[in-house]
């Protein structure tokens, strides 16, 4: 098993910890019809970042996000990912909340919110402090298994699907290309493989095939619980996805619920999520400061505190799904800037050299 293999496995697993919990409301909010549209068209956006992105580490074969950017200059470092590690921060915070609401309702009702959160952090704490390795050697096991259990749930759930519920088929407009929600979509593309140099990290036709692995999840997502329930009951659920899950009778199972496999999935993938947030704003500071004394995993445990205090501070998931949207300008600014400073500053700096080789 390649480290290559491995990182596009936990991108797949940070996409899908995403889509499981809050994607598709989020499209439900965005059109009415031709959902596959609004799909297809965050999916276009997000390739065309992620090749800018890639093509810009590859003019540094040798180096990370977080040294290019102390290339540019340690003021140019600090002005751009200091916001960066803020931002990341509040994405682990709302990611937590979710993932422990959607837990909470399957396994444990009468448990209080901040103990589920204490745990899945806890978890997630401990792993970031292992690093990358850990995060990769676990995402091979956690990838499979959970694998198993989305389409388990997917093709149990086949029998309730009714495909007119989904109609029409075309979308309506275009006008959702200038919806927050949308905007809020754009934010979430992975900065984890400008952590890894280009050396070590996935090549372009690897990175094209875990991104259709993604889409291809998220149309299921999508789409699942639209042809259970159809357009004007979906919009009501807070997690439509497990609604589905929930829908189909399993009397003949060792399980009387699928859900049980839901909420195992939930657990895999907030583990590995949040461990790849938190070990990202690790790495960013470890570089940026380069303090003797301190040690990656000091940051981490703190920003993780920072983090619980945040998620538990916010009164209920509603706020959540309203901060997350007023943050996504912020989630926009960094997923489209970081790609195309990255690439502005590889293509001169590679003229750079070149005329220089040339004199």
């Amino acid at each position: 098993m390649t480290s290559r293999l491995q990182l596009g496995l936990v991108f797949i697993i940070m996409h899908m910890g995403f889509g499981y919990m809050q994607y598709p409301n989020l499209i439900y909010k965005l059109t009415k019809t031709g959902h596959w549209g609004v799909v297809l068209s965050y999916g276009l956006l997000q390739l065309i970042l992620m090749i800018v992105y890639k093509k810009g580490l590859n003019y540094f074969p040798q180096k990370d996000m977080i040294d290019i950017y102390l290339k540019m200059g340690k003021w140019v470092a600090f002005i751009f990912l200091i916001p960066c590690i803020f931002n990341l921060t509040a994405v682990v915070a709302m990611s937590l909340r979710h993932h422990a609401e959607g837990i909470g309702s399957i396994f444990l009702i009468r448990t209080p919110g901040w103990a589920i959160l204490i745990l899945l952090l806890a978890i997630s704490t401990y792993t970031a402090i292992k690093g990358l390795g850990t995060i990769l050697r676990s995402s091979v096991f956690i990838f499979f298994i959970v694998n198993f259990m989305v389409i388990f749930v997917i093709i149990s759930s086949v029998v309730n699907i009714d495909f007119k519920n989904a109609l029409p088929v075309w979308p309506s407009s275009l006008d959702f290309l200038t919806d927050m929600n949308f905007l809020y979509l754009m934010g979430f593309s992975s900065l984890l493989i400008g952590f890894v140099p280009p050396e070590t990290n996935l090549k372009f036709g690897q990175l094209i095939g875990v991104w259709a692995y993604v889409i291809c999840f998220y149309l299921a997502v999508v789409y699942l619980p639209l042809f259970i329930f159809g357009q004007e009951t979906v919009v009501t659920f807070p997690f439509p996805t497990k609604e589905a899950a929930d829908s189909v009778d399993m009397n003949w199972f060792v399980f009387n619920q699928q859900t049980m496999f839901f909420g195992l999935s939930l657990v895999g993938f907030t583990v590995i999520l949040n461990a790849v947030l938190l070990w990202m704003i690790g790495q960013i500071i470890q570089k940026l400061f380069k303090w003797r004394r301190s040690k990656a995993s000091y940051w981490i445990s703190a920003f993780s505190l920072i983090a619980f205090i945040f998620a538990v501070s916010v009164p209920s998931l509603a706020w959540i799904e309203k901060l997350a949207l007023w943050a996504a300008g912020f989630n926009v600014f960094f997923i489209v800037i970081i790609p195309f400073t990255i690439f502005i500053y590889g293509f001169f700096a590679g003229k750079g050299r070149l005329g220089y080789e040339k004199n």
